[in-house]
């Protein structure tokens, strides 16, 4: 792995980056690099470059199910958000949280998600922090 470890590193996985201009928009202000992929292939090269706290996918990409991204971060320190149509746009589901599964926890509407990722990028953040002495 390379970069520094104390980043908090986000992976988007869908057709386009405009999918996620919200939470980019929190991710670019929390100082959190973003990398996008479209395919299955393309998530795996970044893997092998990085691990990810945080991805998120948009069910708008068929290549690349949202089994087999569970699959790929099972176990590790991801957590896995993806897209679902709702009548008034998009919601989330939460598919794993620090690797582990939780598949049946309420969706999330756009505006929760933000609250949650933020909570989320906070709470990495203050696992880095060495301990005080």
């Amino acid at each position: 792995m390379t970069g520094n470890e104390d980043t908090v590193r986000v992976l988007l996985v869908g057709a386009s980056p405009q999918v996620f201009s919200a939470s980019r928009h929190l991710f670019e202000w929390n100082d959190c690099p973003c990398h996008f992929a479209k395919s299955h292939e393309e998530v795996s090269e970044l893997l092998n470059l990085w691990e990810f706290d945080i991805v998120l996918s948009s069910h708008e990409v068929p290549e690349v199910s949202i089994h087999q991204l569970a699959a790929l971060f099972h176990g590790s320190r991801a957590s896995l958000f993806h897209s679902i149509p709702v009548e008034q746009g998009c919601g989330w589901s939460r598919v794993l949280m620090h690797g582990k599964e939780c598949f049946g926890t309420p969706d999330l509407t756009a505006g929760e998600l933000i609250y949650v990722l933020d909570q989320l990028v906070r709470q990495i953040r203050a696992d880095f922090a060495p301990p005080l002495s």
